[in-house]
């Protein structure tokens, strides 16, 4: 995806996101004197990602200047054959006209986004990856009661799996039982055929009798 930031207008707030952009993506900072610093924490992710990283200085202030930049910028790129969806990271709305052009005026028609933030960019763009699907899971709303007693009873069923396997030889994976037992499938069968897969013929059917003779699993 290519991602040209408003840095201006949204600031280290429009960088939200930028820990999902990867090797495929291109990103250019549009910048200007008055706005001109950006949280080292966010630099140091954006080359970490190995993206295309860009920026652009701001020559003379005026008025939409930087806006002018950026739609410059998009029409030189897609000129050039840039191909995939562009998002425009800003929360000015005259660059509607921008996206309503490539869309629906010019003659090979592409697919702009405009997003306040990288992250919303990302997930508006509804490409079919891991990335996207993970976003859009982190972003998902819960109630906030629900979600604290799902939390309790993982901490509950982890005191409970310690205990059990306090000074036995798997002590040190109740975590990945702990992860067996939460599964969205908790039937009997599921359990025992992952405790074998999982730490071998031996082993699992150990843990796995130790586990369903306990009254408070």
């Amino acid at each position: 995806m290519l991602f040209l930031v408003d840095y201006e207008n949204v600031g280290n707030a429009g960088m939200k996101g930028s820990s999902y952009l990867n090797a495929k993506d291109h990103i250019i900072v549009f910048y200007s004197e008055t706005k001109k610093n950006m949280e080292r924490r966010t630099l140091e992710i954006i080359t970490a990602s190995e993206c295309i990283f860009e920026i652009c200085k701001l020559c003379k202030t005026g008025k939409n200047a930087l806006d002018f930049y950026i739609a410059s910028k998009l029409g030189e790129l897609f000129g050039g054959g840039q191909e995939g969806i562009a998002v425009i990271v800003s929360n000015d709305n005259g660059f509607q006209a921008v996206r309503d052009y490539w869309e629906k005026r010019a003659e090979h028609r592409r697919k702009v986004l405009l997003s306040p933030c990288v992250e919303d960019g990302i997930v508006c763009g509804g490409e079919n990856n891991e990335r996207t699907r993970e976003l859009k899971r982190l972003r998902e709303n819960l109630t906030i009661g629900g979600y604290h007693a799902a939390y309790l009873e993982r901490m509950r069923i982890k005191t409970v799996l310690q205990k059990l396997f306090e000074g036995t030889e798997y002590e040190n994976m109740t975590e990945e039982i702990r992860n067996l037992i939460e599964g969205k499938e908790k039937t009997s069968k599921t359990i025992y055929l992952n405790c074998l897969h999982l730490f071998g013929r031996n082993n699992g059917l150990a843990i796995y009798n130790r586990v369903k003779a306990c009254d408070e699993l």
